[in-house]
């Protein structure tokens, strides 16, 4: 994905100089029916923003969207990649597979609808730069604005509740401060993501809450910002259905990151008790 892009005026592709420090992952699932769309919204703002390349990740799709894909990117686009495997995973999984891919000092994740557009990241990237190690959009923030049709609203609604309602539960059980824990769009450097990868257990939509729990378990900072968000529906996030595992998830993983808070507080006292006795005989001597 390195080098420099041949001028390609059918697919509206411009010269870019530098080598990219961001990376935009995207999971993929079955978005046969707007990717082409998708693809040439991300080709606008990479033309823009020379500083970011983006990886798809499809996630197992059964229908013909890693075909799609390749198509609309074509051949002679270097800032552009896709990676594809055959088996339905889950988001986690293919969040996991595409950063652990990226090389990048920046990373960031995107929904593939583009809810919420790529222009939003420059954001999250001004608060990384700024220290935090990572950076969510908030859609609870006054500041932010929604894009919505009327006839969506009351089903939007319904759902904000829900969402409201857990991001509450998560804060009262996990060590998570932020406001909005499921929004589409989030962005971290690559040295939190090295910190927390090897921990990451989750394949589905939990990936986002474990993500920050473990980040601010860690001490990292994190910080959030308003958001320009088009909603609409359907989405594939069912809090019904998904709801439910994603509660037994958090307890889960309260339990886990107690587990190793005792241990670390175990492995720090017996540090302690080692020095204490290596010391006496200094003093002794003394």
């Amino acid at each position: 994905m390195q080098g420099v892009p041949r001028l390609d005026h059918s697919r509206n592709v411009q010269v870019r100089s530098g080598v990219p420090d961001c990376t935009l992952v995207i999971p993929t699932y079955n978005a046969a029916s707007f990717i082409e769309q998708t693809v040439a919204r991300l080709r606008a703002f990479l033309n823009s923003n020379p500083r970011f390349r983006v990886l798809f990740v499809c996630d197992g799709c059964t229908d013909d969207t890693a075909e799609r894909l390749h198509e609309a990117i074509g051949a002679d686009e270097p800032f552009i990649a896709v990676e594809d495997y055959p088996d339905n995973r889950g988001k986690g999984f293919a969040l996991k597979r595409g950063l652990s891919l990226a090389r990048t000092p920046f990373l960031f994740f995107l929904d593939a609808d583009l809810a919420y557009g790529p222009e939003e990241a420059l954001k999250l990237l001004a608060l990384l730069e700024g220290g935090a190690s990572l950076a969510v959009v908030n859609r609870a923030d006054p500041r932010s604005q929604f894009i919505m049709s009327p006839c969506d609203f009351p089903t939007i609604y319904r759902r904000h509740l829900m969402s409201r309602a857990f991001n509450w539960w998560l804060r009262q059980v996990l060590p998570i401060r932020i406001l909005d824990t499921q929004a589409g769009l989030k962005g971290f450097t690559g040295t939190a993501w090295a910190a927390v990868a090897g921990d990451m257990r989750s394949d589905g939509f939990f990936f986002d809450v474990e993500l920050l729990a473990r980040v601010e378990a860690a001490g990292l900072p994190v910080a959030q910002t308003p958001v320009v968000v088009r909603y609409q529906d359907p989405t594939t996030v069912r809090m019904l259905v998904h709801g439910w595992s994603m509660l037994i998830d958090s307890l889960r993983l309260r339990g886990e990151l107690r587990r190793s808070r005792r241990k670390a507080r175990a492995l720090s006292r017996r540090c302690d008790q080692q020095q204490r006795t290596l010391s006496v005989p200094r003093e002794a001597h003394v």
